[in-house]
């Protein structure tokens, strides 16, 4: 069996607390041999070592999403980001992010985002986007920065299609998720298509990302977003499978 990877899974969620070793259990059945989990808060660092001695496949990163800012102690978590990342093993920083629902000013969200650009680039790790209505925005932050030697990816990709080429001169690779199987899901679907074969990633985002007609992802939906996101190429879902476990393999480890 071909070995899959889901480039993004919270698999740490409280929405998984009930089953998560079944969740765990259909994954390995499905032959998802690699997972990364990135950590939403700093409260969540050190449990995400944990469930990484629970499955071996599992790899992490550390950050400050978004959706955490207000709540959370965010200059005392940067401070120490950088030490907590090398004493836990993390294999990126983030999620941190770039998101207009969120009631934080984008001005702050960025420099939240720099913050993690340093640590990043003084860990040589690839740092992983949240980025939900501000594509343009993010893009022209992340271009300030340059290039990052280890890369990164701007996962859930929603943005349209004719920007992905700026990402990718930036050397960050392009993570489609389960929305690429809901039907109304242009954008997506025109990305999938248009993404450079070696900077693309499949990614769940479970449990809150989640195919079409579903109310919950699992890990091991990622081999469904593989077939439709080889449908969108007009290639076999065998190819992708390959190519998407080596890039993943070759950002994160």
């Amino acid at each position: 069996m071909t070995r899959l990877f889901d480039s993004h899974c919270h698999l740490d969620a409280p929405a998984l607390d009930p089953d998560r070793d079944d969740v765990i259990a259909r994954a390995i059945e499905r032959g998802v041999d690699g997972v990364l989990v990135p950590a939403v808060s700093p409260e969540r660092w050190d449990a995400l070592a944990a469930l990484r001695a629970r499955w071996s496949a599992v790899r992490i990163a550390i950050g400050v999403h978004p959706y955490v800012i207000a709540s959370c102690a965010v200059d005392d978590a940067l401070a120490t980001m950088e030490a907590r990342a090398t004493a836990l093993g993390a294999v990126a920083i983030g999620e941190c992010g770039f998101d207009r629902r969120v009631a934080i000013d984008l001005a702050r969200q960025s420099e939240i985002v720099d913050a993690h650009v340093e640590v990043a680039r003084a860990r040589e790790l690839p740092i992983v986007l949240h980025v939900v209505g501000t594509h343009g925005l993010a893009l022209e932050r992340m271009e300030r920065h340059g290039p990052l030697r280890a890369g990164g990816v701007v996962h859930a990709w929603s943005g349209p299609a004719e920007l992905v080429a700026r990402w990718v001169a930036l050397g960050f690779s392009i993570g489609i998720g389960p929305v690429v199987t809901w039907a109304r899901a242009r954008r997506v679907k025109e990305s999938a298509r248009v993404v450079p074969l070696e900077r693309l990633l499949v990614e769940t985002d479970a449990p809150d990302g989640h195919l079409e007609g579903a109310t919950r992802g699992e890990p091991s939906d990622v081999d469904e977003v593989v077939r439709a996101v080889a449908a969108e190429r007009d290639v076999r879902a065998q190819e992708l499978r390959v190519a998407t476990w080596a890039n993943a393999i070759r950002l994160f480890g």
